[in-house]
């Protein structure tokens, strides 16, 4: 501990990422966040297939759907404010058809349940330990879709409970892709619908169950995201207006230090090259039909040629975007 703050510096994992990995990430919206910067750095990953996901009950149903992918139908969606939601996804699935809803949930599984057959690494993130169910036939759900809260009942898991739910899932996962690199997260957002002492009860429910794990599996690693932003941070001018969520400059610092201790050498190296190609993709010029430029961007094309040359990676939208000075 230095003078002005608390330096968290995450263990390192027996094992290193690269672009050679195959990610599947399911989560929270911090996942979300994160799983989008993989994505953005050309990392082959498939993000929240059931959309942003809470509670351990909800992704571990996630995890065991995908090991097998039974495809929903009419009666699995409740018809609300003209629209069609599952209780299993995220409002962005939401559609004001049925069958719009059940294309754009089968397509999403269908497509998850295929990459989780060759993912490399499982990437999990728990925002809560509270979970819904509808009183009606004790239904958990992801989301409430803003029904009345009337028709559900809340309830607080507890750590025994989540780490035997996360057990069998990721045993399942595990018998399918032995050797798969598993990552567990808490999401360092706060919850406080329910108050700031049920918040920590949740939390430290979450912390419990993903300890215990780890006893049972040493080979699932825990990424500190909540000590980072929490104690690392640990100031206000990090969060957004909701002064709940980390903003953006927060999950920059959580990225760098996955980056750092994630990540294979060459592969932290090859993010810099990206990042240059990504930031030039993205340069509005003064003077875009000068020759400077056009050096400039015919430079970024070559470097990009170089780098799918050596390992395959997908540069589509910024060619599109550095022909077009070209052009």
């Amino acid at each position: 501990m230095n003078a002005l703050r608390t330096i968290v510096k995450p263990e390192k994992p027996p094992f290193n990422l690269s672009h050679a990995d195959k990610l599947l990430s399911v989560g929270s919206c911090f996942s979300e966040n994160i799983g989008l910067k993989f994505r953005d750095y050309k990392f082959a990953i498939n993000i929240n297939p059931f959309g942003q996901q809470y509670n351990p009950y909800s992704i571990s149903r996630a995890i065991e759907r995908l090991l097998e992918p039974v495809l929903y139908s009419g009666n699995d969606l409740v018809y609300h404010d003209e629209l069609y939601h599952s209780f299993d996804h995220h409002g962005s699935f939401s559609r004001p058809t049925e069958s719009e809803a059940l294309q754009v949930i089968n397509d999403n599984l269908q497509k998850a349940a295929e990459d989780l057959q060759t993912a490399t690494c499982l990437l999990l993130t728990f925002g809560t330990s509270h979970v819904f169910s509808l009183k009606e036939d004790r239904q958990i759900v992801s989301n409430c879709h803003k029904l009345s809260g009337n028709a559900f009942e809340k309830r607080l898991m507890q750590p025994q409970e989540i780490t035997e739910l996360l057990e069998a899932a990721l045993t399942k996962v595990l018998a399918l892709r032995p050797g798969i690199k598993i990552i567990l997260t808490i999401s360092p957002v706060r919850y406080f619908a329910f108050g700031h002492y049920e918040n920590s009860v949740s939390k430290a429910h979450l912390f419990t169950a993903v300890y215990e794990l780890q006893k049972r599996h040493p080979e699932c690693y825990y990424f500190p995201a909540y000590e980072l932003v929490m104690d690392d941070l640990r100031d206000y001018r990090f969060f957004a207006e909701d002064m709940l969520h980390p903003n953006h400059q927060a999950t920059e610092y959580v990225w760098e230090n996955l980056v750092n201790t994630l990540l294979a050498a060459k592969t932290t190296a090859l993010l810099q090259d990206i990042d240059e190609i990504l930031l030039a993709a993205q340069h509005r010029p003064r003077n875009p039909e000068s020759e400077a430029h056009k050096a400039f961007a015919r430079k970024m094309l070559q470097k990009v040629t170089t780098i799918k040359k050596q390992h395959g990676l997908d540069f589509a939208a910024e060619e599109n975007k550095l022909n077009a000075f070209l052009f």
